[in-house]
Order: structure tokens, then sequence, then C-alpha cells
């Protein structure tokens, strides 16, 4: 019972930090040419969603502006004129801004200079690939202390072999999850929900098939769901979990079970008006599963159905994974180390997550005294605030 409530009082003590921060990323492609003179294509991506929550100046004239920001903070080092583009492409579909440009440089090697997006974030991470007279090398993760690259330092290491992208990749699975503050809080969610010993070892398992499996579609672009969707639902799995908590404490599924139905037919009503049509059969199916889901909850609330679900929830999760690998467009000769390297990499970062729970509950419970089910009852309230916030935010 004392792992529980201090569980609830760290879910309230934190969720303003949540709802305050969530990681940014983008992505490029960089491929250089030795010949008279060097040749540099840059072809730069990042999401909308991504944007429009670290630009506070993100409106209709986006486009000139992001323009010209990227060109001013993205460049070559050196005497270089532009060849071709920029070519600037959206897609509400996918969900990504692109911007494809080449530069003629008069010098011998390449020497690039990073700049973009941190002074709104100091914790973005822009990760590019990196081929050099169609030969792949090492990629290169730009953060706010390693802002620029050469060529001559891509030259002193060996050329990309099958698994050199390994430990890389691990490391940005790990900081991957430990930023992705929305994975986070699904995840407190199950351990508020399903604290005993076994559960737990339930729902990590559940959990991590799921969101590998489709950490692997994804990121091969088997199935390529629209981002912005993907990233809606993650919030609503938070909603999900937080309710079924609430439902479970207080006996009353068939209560907020018929509350969520009202809530859904309203929320659908509103977004055939004012949002995108094309999700409308998405939210139907997702409000029939919820209904059903509660339903299933209340008659047969045991192993298999925790299982079952969290694996279906981890589906969900892995495609959010999924879009970091698929953006990058790693070469065919290092997919698979980097693949398992990044799902080795949030497996770690999820131990972590929970070990630093248990530790924080263990010294809280010392310090406090609580009354355990009012306390679950607030956090998950909470933890239901933050995961509409992101469903709605995302969504629309």
């Amino acid at each position: 019972m004392h792992f529980k409530a201090s569980l609830a009082v760290l879910i309230l003590i934190f969720s303003t930090l949540i709802i305050s921060h969530q990681r940014s990323e983008s992505y490029s492609r960089i491929d250089i040419t030795n010949d008279k003179n060097l040749i540099v294509e840059i072809d730069f991506n990042v999401q909308i969603s991504v944007l429009s929550r670290i630009k506070s100046n993100f409106d209709q004239s986006w486009e000139s502006k992001l323009q010209e920001e990227i060109l001013n903070n993205y460049k070559v080092q050196g005497s270089c004129e532009l060849d071709q583009g920029p070519y600037l492409r959206s897609s509400l579909a996918t969900g990504y801004v692109s911007l494809r440009w080449r530069q003629v440089c008069d010098k011998e090697s390449a020497e690039i200079l990073f700049n973009l997006f941190f002074s709104e974030d100091s914790t973005h991470v822009h990760i590019a690939t990196i081929n050099i007279d169609e030969q792949p090398y090492p990629e290169k993760i730009f953060t706010v202390s390693s802002k620029s690259w050469t060529q001559s330092s891509a030259f002193n290491k060996e050329k990309s072999s099958a698994y050199s992208s390994f430990y890389d990749y691990l490391e940005l699975g790990v900081k991957h999850i430990l930023t992705g503050l929305d994975h986070i809080a699904f995840l407190v969610g199950l351990l508020l929900l399903n604290l005993t010993r076994k559960n737990l070892i339930i729902v990590i398992t559940g959990f991590t098939i799921g969101h590998s499996i489709t950490l692997a579609l994804g990121a091969l672009n088997y199935i390529t769901p629209a981002s912005s969707f993907v990233e809606s639902l993650i919030g609503y799995s938070i909603v999900v979990v937080a309710i079924e908590c609430v439902a479970s404490i207080t006996k009353q599924y068939t209560l907020y079970n018929r509350y969520l139905l009202y809530s859904w037919i309203l929320f659908i009503l509103l977004f055939a008006l004012y949002g995108n049509q094309k999700y409308i059969l998405g939210l139907l199916g997702l409000g029939l599963f919820s209904y059903c889901y509660f339903g299933l909850s209340e008659r047969f609330h045991n192993q298999k159905l925790i299982l079952i679900v969290t694996m279906l929830f981890g589906l969900v999760h892995g495609f959010g994974f999924a879009g970091n690998l698929s953006s990058i467009g790693l070469m065919q000769d290092r997919f698979i180390p980097a693949l398992v390297g990044f799902n080795l990499g949030v497996e770690v970062g999820q131990i972590l997550i929970i070990l630093t729970l248990f530790v924080l509950m263990y010294l809280l419970k010392r310090l406090i005294s609580f009354k355990v089910e009012i306390l679950r009852i607030y956090a998950a309230s909470g933890l239901a605030c933050l995961g509409v916030y992101w469903f709605v935010e995302r969504l629309f």
C-alpha cells in the first residue's frame, strides 16, 4: 500500500515537469562528393509537431521563416554557393517538413556547423547520416555541446561497418525514452495500476514485445502511419490507463465506461466539424476499443488480459520509437545493428526509470504517511489530464 501511495505522490510532484518539456529531434542526410569542387547536398527533416512545440512564432508564414532559419543555422563553412534548391516540402500525411539543397564549395573537405533549435530547446538532438563519394560513414549526432562535424574527422575513423553503429544507437535509445516524457508517463501509469511484482513483470514484458514489433515494422517502412496520429494515440494510451486505475479503485467500471462513451461521442462530433476528416474512422475504432476494453476489464481482470492490452499499447508506442530510425534513413548494412541497439537502449532506459521510481518511493514512504487510495485517485487523475492534453494538442 505504501508503494502505491509513494508513486501517487511522485506523480503529483512531477506532473508539471512532464507537461512543460518534451524531447525534440530532427534528422538529415548529408551527401558529399569530392569532384573538381566539393559538392554537399543536405536533406533536412523535422516533425511538424516538433516545430509547433518549440517555435513560439509558428504561424501561417512559417515556411519562409523556417527555410531562412535552417539555411542560416545549418551550413557548410567556407566559400560555398547554392547550386540547387532550396526545396521545401511539407506533408500532413507524414507529419514532416523537409528542406533539400545543394552547395558547391571551393575547398577540399567539408566542415559543417549545426546550430538550429538549440536556443529554443537546449536538449534538442539532430541526427545526420553521412555519405562521402557514395560510401556510408558513421552518423553524426549534433547537440548543444557538439555543433560541428569535419570531413577529416570522418576519414580518421574506419568506414562504417555492419556493427559500428550499435553503441551509438544503444545510447540514442536510452536518451530517447529518458527524454520521452509521454512514454515515461505511460510507464508510470502502468506501475500505478499494476504494482505487484508479478504484474510488473507481465506489464514490462507485454510493453516490450509490442513496441519491438512495431519498432521493426515502422523503421523498415513496412507500415508508416501518420506520425501526428501515432503521437496522439500515445497520449490517449495514458488516458486509458489512468481511467482504469481510478475505476479499479472505486469499483465503478460501468460508470466510467459510460462517461467515456459520452465523451467520445461529443468529441467525434466536434472533430468531424473542426478536425482532419481522414482520422474519423480511426477515432471511431479507438472509441469502440475503449468501450470494449473497460467492459472486459470489469469482468476478466486477469494476467492474460493485462499482457494482451499492454502489448497493444506497446504496438502504438513502438511506432513512436520507429519514427526516429525511419527518419534517419539508415543504409541497409547498418540497419540491423542500429535497430537492435536502439531497442536495447529503450529497454535499458525503462529499467532505469523503474529502478529510479522504486528508490524514490522507498525514500518517500519513510518520510510521509498517506491515505493510499485517495492519493492514487488524484495521481491517476493528473495523468489523465496530461494524456488528454497530449491527445488533443497532437491531433489538432
